[in-house]
């Protein structure tokens, strides 16, 4: 049992003593207990929540904005691998079960890195510009990412269309954001 002695010269707010009142020594103890225990709860979430909050590359690197911008650096991506024949980049940055669409069909990756390496050895890309970047949010961890592309190249001495509209669902995958779904197709009114 829990034991307390107090000086009897111990004064209240009240002007009373304790001393003869050991019932109320051990409540005012639990309140003081509990006070100073929710007290440092408290004060711990609230320093926990200032490490979240200390350092504002951490917020920026999550927020809407900056996700968006890393897609756009990614899309943006391909299409430099694409004119450099980097298939790394495009294995780096598509899902393993990743699919691409187009006037030509549908690809998986592996498909599409086929393709990518046979075009290397006859397709010329001089150029590329991409604009009109769209985002959505799809759920937590998914975003849909839209665009106009021009592209300059050729195929076999065939010159490729020049302008087209792309779409990506990139999803965050062990920390990083990789390409579910990529689709590019020429608009309606261009042949």
């Amino acid at each position: 049992m829990l034991q307390i002695s107090l000086h009897r010269g111990f004064r209240l707010f009240d002007g009373s003593t304790m001393s003869g009142n050991p019932l109320l020594a051990k409540k005012l103890l639990l309140r003081a207990f509990v006070l100073v225990s929710g007290l440092l709860m408290v004060s711990a979430a609230a320093a926990q929540s200032s490490k979240k909050t200390n350092d504002p590359r951490e917020e920026q690197a999550s927020s809407p904005l900056a996700i968006q911008r890393e897609l756009v650096e990614i899309e943006t991506g391909f299409f430099e691998a694409w004119r450099t024949n980097d298939l790394a980049y495009f294995r780096e940055h598509m899902a393993d079960n990743g699919v691409f669409w187009g006037e030509d069909g549908t690809f998986s990756r592996d498909q599409q890195l086929a393709a990518l390496q046979a075009d290397a050895k006859h397709c010329t890309v001089q150029g590329y510009g991409l604009s009109d970047f769209g985002a959505l949010p799809l759920t937590s961890g998914a975003y849909l990412i839209t665009y106009k592309a021009q592209q300059y190249a050729t195929c076999d001495g065939q010159r490729l269309p020049v302008h087209m509209n792309g779409s990506s669902i990139y999803v965050l995958k062990a920390g990083r954001w990789q390409a579910i779904y990529r689709a590019e197709v020429r608009p309606k009114n261009e042949s």
